[in-house]
């Protein structure tokens, strides 16, 4: 349906660019009937970009935010592509005025009805219909976050029935979903209850017994797709599937797999970093008198606070930021986490840790190269070694550089305990283990929009 839209809007452009906007003085004349490569190749270079992008995953349409965003970037290099190809295309008109006209009415009219659709999408007659395979801790846990609201924007999935192979199961409500059948009834709950997607909630392909793997090929060819739970859960959260066991540790339920290094992304990557530390080592200079100034009368004592944290491959560097705490704050505790309503935080620290102009010394550290601007926060070595006990896989987080703002830091309260820990780490794997540019860009936007709201710890 978006994509039909997609396509009509997108000639229904194209004729008003041809025949309002487009003056050439050889074909003053052309038209979109006697020219239909025009028409196609425009429809082609789009699906090319939708594709490339992932316009047109059905997940994407639930979050407004997202599909308007890659809109307007399909859009946008769509037009560039369109008006830049050699003979296939109309050639450039007389002046550059129409060629921003046409992009910018792309981007308006696909944005405008990307929008509308998100808004339909959402209303409950449109949720997928799924059936969930397996109905143990993770097949909970995957309904108890489709049922939650607030992590699911209110759309997406209807969960009908889970199907369970324990007979002990059967019948059973979880979650408040009924166990209705096992393996060999797979098939015919999907055809009966008109099923849309299977949720694999299996640990591993080692569970797709004989019975379930045909059940599921034979869903497959009735055009239902099964999809793993791990992949549904950081759709949906944006972080990492994570399962306490019996002794207390805490494990990765699907073995974590970071993505293959991409050396245009790296380079790109270190170039914007050093920009960004010359641009955020002048803003610092500019904010020292009046940091200066506020612990003078509040709290006097050293501008800077240095600490030791631990970077990529668990080598320590010194980190250093603006001083928000009372002089030797640790003293008499030791190294213990900070928390909320800090008795230790000094006034004019609050003030700069809501706005986190604290951490803009660290610019220098962006620098010299011991830190990305986007990454997972810097963790003390004391810190690491207490989470290291209870969360095997904690060290994982530092396969990257640790950045002054990270998928972690826009998405999740400040951490004041192990378990803060936990789900702020859940994050971190997410964010390396899918990071991007797109994915930087998202966060560099939420991080201005916490900045100004003063939401930072």
């Amino acid at each position: 349906m978006m994509m039909a839209g997609d396509l009509f809007l997108i000639v229904i452009s194209l004729f008003v660019y041809i025949k309002y906007f487009y003056v050439y003085d050889i074909w003053p004349s052309k038209t979109l009937v006697e020219n239909p490569s025009w028409i196609i190749l425009i429809l082609v270079i789009w699906l090319f970009y939708a594709q490339v992008f992932n316009l047109y995953n059905v997940l994407h349409a639930s979050k407004p935010g997202v599909l308007l965003r890659r809109t307007a970037m399909v859009a946008f290099l769509t037009g560039i592509t369109y008006l830049a190809f050699p003979f296939l295309s109309p050639v450039f008109p007389k002046t550059r005025m129409p060629v921003y006209l046409f992009i910018g009415q792309l981007i308006f009219l696909l944005s405008l009805w990307h929008r509308l659709f998100s808004y339909i999408f959402q209303q409950e007659i449109l949720q997928k219909r799924v059936l969930v395979v397996g109905a143990g801790w993770s097949g909970k846990e995957i309904v108890k976050v489709i049922h939650s609201k607030n992590v699911y924007h209110q759309t997406g999935y209807q969960v009908l029935a889970f199907i369970d192979d324990d007979p002990e199961k059967y019948k059973k409500v979880i979650e408040g979903v009924k166990v209705a059948g096992n393996s060999e009834e797979l098939f015919t709950y999907a055809r009966r209850l008109k099923i849309d997607e299977i949720i694999l909630a299996v640990q591993t392909a080692r569970d797709l017994k004989g019975t379930l793997y045909g059940a599921l090929v034979n869903c497959q060819n009735l055009g239902v797709q099964a999809v793993p739970v791990n992949m549904v859960y950081e759709t949906l959260t944006g972080r990492l599937l994570v399962k306490k066991n019996e002794e207390g540790e805490y494990l990765l339920t699907y073995d974590f797999f970071s993505p293959h290094k991409n050396s245009l992304y790296l380079l790109l990557n270190r170039i914007l970093n050093i920009g960004f530390g010359l641009v955020g080592m002048f803003v610092t200079l500019l904010l020292i008198p009046l940091v200066w100034l506020g612990n003078l009368i509040f709290s006097r004592g050293p501008l800077f606070f240095t600490q030791e944290r631990v970077g990529r491959d668990d080598e320590p560097f010194t980190i250093i930021k603006f001083r928000t705490m009372v002089v030797d704050a640790e003293k008499e505790t030791g190294a213990v986490f900070a928390e909320k309503d800090d008795p230790r935080i000094t006034f004019p620290g609050k003030i700069m840790r809501r706005a986190r102009i604290d951490e803009l010394p660290q610019f220098w550290n962006i620098f010299k190269g011991d830190m990305n601007l986007i990454g997972p926060r810097p963790e003390r070595p004391e810190f690491i070694r207490q989470l290291v006990r209870i969360i095997k896989f904690y060290p994982t987080r530092h396969v990257v550089k640790p950045g002054i703002t990270g998928w972690a830091q826009v998405n999740y309260k400040y951490g004041a305990n192990q378990l803060d820990s936990l789900t702020k780490l859940q994050y971190d794997l997410y964010y390396i283990k899918n990071r991007s540019f797109f994915l930087d860009l998202k966060i560099l936007r939420m991080t201005i929009g916490v900045m100004l709201k003063l939401k930072g710890n």
